[in-house]
């Protein structure tokens, strides 16, 4: 996956809900942003009933869960757009083990993260927490077996889609 072609798509996005739906004063969009990367894991989860709903009987959903997938990766980016990270400083990997234990990393590690926004930790810290969201999320794709080629064509499709809602006015 080309993380630096990835932001620039991302850049270019965000700027163009910027445009049409300018900020508030006060407004806290980081906060919005990480709140939504938050409820998009939730549905990413709920396209995968066989990791975690023991009291079900239904079958995971891969290619609703692609999607789902890279909404969060939008959000991802867009937040490492709020805090202007370097992609190229994304390396490595967080992997806990099995899939619901990977679920459970990434959300603790957007939790960490919110907890340093919120609480004015230094950008520093901030900042290694992001990263920890990006490593994490990353075999998150891969411990549910998409492909780089995958994520990104997915993560294409969907940035095309979100331009033209925000051109039609459709979200």
């Amino acid at each position: 996956m080309n993380l630096p072609k990835l932001f620039e798509l991302q850049r270019q996005l965000d700027a163009h809900i910027e445009k049409e739906h300018p900020r508030e004063p006060g407004e806290d969009r980081l906060a919005k942003k990480i709140l939504a990367l938050q409820v998009e894991l939730g549905e990413l989860a709920n396209e995968l009933p066989e990791v975690f709903k023991f009291w079900s009987h239904k079958k995971n959903n891969y290619e609703r869960a692609l999607k789902e997938y890279v909404d969060c990766l939008h959000f991802i980016l867009s937040i490492g757009l709020e805090m202007n990270v370097d992609p190229t400083e994304i390396r490595g990997i967080y992997e806990r083990g099995s899939v619901i234990e990977q679920f459970n990393a990434v959300f603790d590690c957007v939790s960490r993260f919110w907890n340093r926004v919120d609480r004015g930790f230094s950008y520093d810290e901030q900042m290694e927490w992001y990263v920890w969201i990006c490593k994490s999320f990353i075999v998150l794709g891969h411990m549910l077996g998409f492909t780089w080629e995958q994520i990104e064509e997915a993560y294409l499709k969907k940035n095309a889609e979100n331009h033209r809602r925000q051109d039609s006015g459709v979200y």
